[in-house]
């Protein structure tokens, strides 16, 4: 999904309120790690899955954590 897309489909999502809290949320907890907030959307941004794997594998646990839920949550 490139960054058009990724935009597109979390503004279509975020008219579910379940979706915009729980997305609110994760962006807050994102925004708490200075510098993480750009690398996950490059991350998320990602089409091959192997890829993908690398690039999380490099950040610490906790954002790892939050990578993972966010794209449950996109992707979902």
């Amino acid at each position: 999904m490139n960054g058009y897309e990724l935009i597109m489909t979390i503004q279509r999502k975020m008219q579910d309120p379940e979706f915009a809290r729980r997305f609110n949320n994760l962006t807050e907890e994102f925004n708490s790690v200075p510098g993480m907030q750009q690398e996950v959307m490059r991350i998320v941004q990602i089409q091959d899955e192997h890829s993908r794997q690398k690039a999380m594998d490099k950040l610490p646990s906790k954002v790892k954590k939050l990578v993972k839920e966010m794209l449950k949550l996109i992707n979902g």
